[in-house]
């Protein structure tokens, strides 16, 4: 009895030793789950806006995401949980930085989205806006890059093969002109001088098949809006709910409540024209939005197909424009 005993310790203990490993040990994976779908209301307030418990809701949509363990590994291939997918790290979180740098980035990049889709609210509800440009400004230059060792942070793009550039699109958009491993040009200011820089161009593990030169940028644009906007977003990070955002203040804006008291969930980025862009995580968003009693689904043109499959109950609405959105809110 006692050698059974001490067995079945042993064996016992060597369990709880492989839990261990398997829950703790990270798997270089990121797991990515249904996150929250929050009104926005509480969320941002509008001076002298139109806002009373009777209207309805505009909710943003977020993914969860952290990193996997090998449990993580072994619970998804075997349960398969609706909305659970793993990936690879670096679809998330460029190689050579680490989680606080992008937790700061993604950070920049929400307020980014804030003040884009104020001036894209405004625009729309008919008031006068002031935006100046002032460069494209390196936030990050990454390690699989070419442009390691020659930029730096903060850095400001100026010029692309002898075009000057208005903005980070611009940049963006010169770049990829190029076929990945052809030469680009690239002109910065930094410390008062104009620097002459020749790179190739790569193809990041970030963005696959696209040229690339390996940096995070944004445009610096300073505002003058007719009233203020007040967000409280807590560590919500991102810029998908710039959309959203959006039509949350379009709304205050208006003493007609154009939810007509319904609950609206969706997501998409917004530049400052109010073109909706692209985003990660439609599955998860949709099933998060569902979840939380949404009726209808705003969502980008190229994330409509994927999120028309997924819902099962609420009305998905493709955008390419917060106009597109505001008109089938007023005339359904």
């Amino acid at each position: 009895m006692f050698k059974r005993n001490g067995l079945a310790s042993k064996l016992f203990g060597l369990l709880i030793i492989f839990f261990i490993i398997i829950n703790f040990i990270p798997a270089n994976q990121m797991i990515m789950a249904p996150g929250i779908a929050q009104e926005l209301s509480p969320m941002v307030t509008v001076e002298n806006g139109y806002k009373n418990e009777s209207r309805g809701a505009f909710m943003l949509t977020a993914v969860s995401t952290q990193p996997a363990s090998l449990w993580d590994l072994i619970y998804v291939s075997l349960k398969k949980p609706r909305g659970v997918e793993i990936e690879p790290m670096e679809r998330h979180i460029p190689p050579g930085m680490d989680m606080n740098e992008y937790l700061k980035i993604m950070k920049r990049y929400m307020e980014d989205s804030k003040l884009k889709s104020q001036a894209a609210a405004f625009k729309e509800a008919g008031f006068d806006i002031t935006i100046k440009k002032h460069g494209v400004v390196v936030e990050q230059v990454l390690e699989d890059g070419s442009a390691k060792g020659k930029l730096k942070q903060g850095d400001v793009i100026i010029v692309v093969d002898g075009k000057p550039i208005k903005d980070d699109q611009d940049t963006v958009d010169f770049i990829r002109e190029h076929q990945i491993g052809e030469d680009v040009e690239i002109t910065v200011e930094r410390d008062g001088k104009e620097i002459d820089y020749t790179m190739k161009t790569v193809e990041t593990e970030s963005n696959p098949g696209k040229a690339s030169i390996g940096v995070m940028i944004f445009t610096n644009y300073s505002y003058d809006f007719p009233r203020n906007v007040i967000f409280e977003t807590d560590n919500i990070a991102g810029s998908s709910a710039g959309g959203m955002f959006a039509l949350e203040i379009y709304n205050q804006l208006l003493e007609e409540d154009i939810t007509k008291g319904r609950r609206i969930a969706g997501t998409g980025t917004i530049d400052l024209e109010g073109n909706i862009g692209v985003i990660d995580g439609i599955v998860q968003k949709v099933i998060a939005a569902e979840e939380n009693n949404a009726e209808i689904f705003f969502v980008p043109v190229e994330n409509y197909e994927t999120a028309e499959k997924t819902a099962t109950k609420m009305k998905v609405v493709s955008i390419e424009t917060i106009g597109d959105a505001i008109n089938y809110l007023l005339n359904n």
